[in-house]
Protein backbone atom coordinates (compact mmCIF):
# COMPACT_ATOMS: atom_id res chain seq x y z
CA UNK A 1 0.00 0.00 0.00
CA UNK A 2 2.68 2.19 0.74
CA UNK A 3 4.91 1.64 -2.58
CA UNK A 4 1.27 2.46 -4.46
CA UNK A 5 0.86 5.83 -2.51
CA UNK A 6 4.39 6.93 -3.51
CA UNK A 7 4.19 5.89 -7.24
CA UNK A 8 0.99 8.13 -6.92
CA UNK A 9 2.50 10.82 -5.12
CA UNK A 10 5.06 10.95 -7.93
CA UNK A 11 3.31 10.39 -11.00
CA UNK A 12 0.86 13.38 -9.91
CA UNK A 13 3.26 16.21 -10.63
CA UNK A 14 4.50 14.42 -14.30
CA UNK A 15 0.48 14.03 -15.03
CA UNK A 16 -0.35 17.84 -14.49
CA UNK A 17 2.67 18.90 -16.30
CA UNK A 18 1.00 19.71 -20.00
CA UNK A 19 3.23 19.15 -23.15
CA UNK A 20 2.75 21.24 -26.38
CA UNK A 21 4.25 19.06 -28.92
CA UNK A 22 2.48 15.74 -29.27
CA UNK A 23 -0.24 17.25 -27.36
CA UNK A 24 -3.85 15.24 -28.05
CA UNK A 25 -5.47 19.13 -28.79
CA UNK A 26 -2.75 19.95 -31.11
CA UNK A 27 -4.05 19.80 -34.94
CA UNK A 28 -1.28 20.35 -37.14
CA UNK A 29 2.52 20.50 -37.89
CA UNK A 30 4.28 22.81 -35.29
CA UNK A 31 6.24 25.46 -36.92
CA UNK A 32 9.04 28.04 -35.67
CA UNK A 33 8.03 31.84 -35.08
CA UNK A 34 10.13 34.85 -34.84
CA UNK A 35 7.62 36.57 -32.84
CA UNK A 36 6.96 39.22 -30.23
CA UNK A 37 5.59 37.91 -27.12
CA UNK A 38 2.92 40.45 -25.03
CA UNK A 39 -0.39 40.18 -22.30
CA UNK A 40 -2.84 42.15 -23.74
CA UNK A 41 -6.14 42.93 -22.78
CA UNK A 42 -8.78 40.22 -22.70
CA UNK A 43 -8.45 36.18 -23.60
CA UNK A 44 -6.19 34.82 -23.69
CA UNK A 45 -3.47 37.27 -22.44
CA UNK A 46 -0.28 35.87 -23.38
CA UNK A 47 0.06 36.48 -27.13
CA UNK A 48 2.40 35.97 -30.14
CA UNK A 49 2.82 38.79 -33.10
CA UNK A 50 4.74 36.63 -35.84
CA UNK A 51 7.18 39.78 -37.32
CA UNK A 52 5.96 40.57 -40.86
CA UNK A 53 2.49 39.42 -40.76
CA UNK A 54 -0.58 40.74 -39.43
CA UNK A 55 -1.75 37.83 -37.77
CA UNK A 56 -1.95 37.28 -33.59
CA UNK A 57 -1.63 34.11 -31.84
CA UNK A 58 -3.11 33.14 -28.76
CA UNK A 59 -1.45 31.29 -26.21
CA UNK A 60 -3.29 28.98 -24.32
CA UNK A 61 -3.58 25.07 -23.06
CA UNK A 62 -6.68 23.99 -25.72
CA UNK A 63 -8.36 25.26 -28.53
CA UNK A 64 -10.21 27.49 -26.55
CA UNK A 65 -9.80 31.29 -25.84
CA UNK A 66 -10.80 30.00 -22.02
CA UNK A 67 -8.18 27.41 -21.68
CA UNK A 68 -5.60 30.69 -21.14
CA UNK A 69 -5.47 30.48 -17.44
CA UNK A 70 -2.50 27.77 -17.47
CA UNK A 71 -1.23 28.39 -20.98
CA UNK A 72 1.36 25.78 -21.90
CA UNK A 73 4.87 27.43 -23.06
CA UNK A 74 8.95 27.66 -21.58
CA UNK A 75 8.66 29.66 -18.34
CA UNK A 76 11.79 31.43 -20.02
CA UNK A 77 9.01 33.48 -21.92
CA UNK A 78 7.53 34.67 -19.22
CA UNK A 79 10.19 36.54 -17.61
CA UNK A 80 9.28 40.18 -18.90
CA UNK A 81 7.08 42.71 -17.03
CA UNK A 82 4.06 43.02 -18.67
CA UNK A 83 2.75 46.57 -19.80
CA UNK A 84 6.43 47.77 -19.92
CA UNK A 85 8.78 44.91 -21.97
CA UNK A 86 7.85 42.47 -24.35
CA UNK A 87 9.80 39.27 -25.08
CA UNK A 88 11.16 39.09 -28.63
CA UNK A 89 12.55 35.75 -30.21
CA UNK A 90 11.94 32.55 -32.29
CA UNK A 91 9.00 30.44 -30.84
CA UNK A 92 8.21 26.79 -31.49
CA UNK A 93 4.17 26.90 -31.93
CA UNK A 94 1.74 24.17 -32.34
CA UNK A 95 -1.91 25.06 -33.33
CA UNK A 96 -4.66 23.88 -31.66
CA UNK A 97 -6.97 25.59 -33.75
CA UNK A 98 -6.79 26.15 -37.58
CA UNK A 99 -5.64 29.77 -39.02
CA UNK A 100 -8.84 31.88 -40.45
CA UNK A 101 -8.15 35.30 -41.55
CA UNK A 102 -9.34 37.84 -39.03
CA UNK A 103 -9.24 35.46 -36.09
CA UNK A 104 -6.65 35.02 -33.56
CA UNK A 105 -5.27 31.26 -33.69
CA UNK A 106 -4.62 29.23 -30.54
CA UNK A 107 -1.76 27.41 -30.21
CA UNK A 108 1.15 26.27 -27.35
CA UNK A 109 4.29 27.11 -27.28
CA UNK A 110 6.81 24.00 -27.35
CA UNK A 111 9.96 26.07 -26.69
CA UNK A 112 11.74 29.54 -26.88
CA UNK A 113 14.91 30.33 -28.22
CA UNK A 114 17.30 33.58 -28.53
CA UNK A 115 14.89 35.58 -26.25
CA UNK A 116 15.47 39.17 -25.64
CA UNK A 117 13.20 41.65 -24.04
CA UNK A 118 12.59 45.19 -25.18
CA UNK A 119 10.72 48.34 -23.18
CA UNK A 120 7.93 49.75 -24.97
CA UNK A 121 9.09 53.51 -26.35
CA UNK A 122 7.66 56.23 -23.87
CA UNK A 123 4.76 57.72 -25.58
CA UNK A 124 5.21 61.05 -24.21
Amino acid sequence: MKFLLAVVLIALPLAAQQKCKGNPKVIGACYRAHARATFGPGTPGLRLWPVGTKRMLGVTAGPKADDADDPICPKEMLNFKPGVESVWGDFDVCPFTPEHEGAMQMVCVESASHLFTKRYLDSR
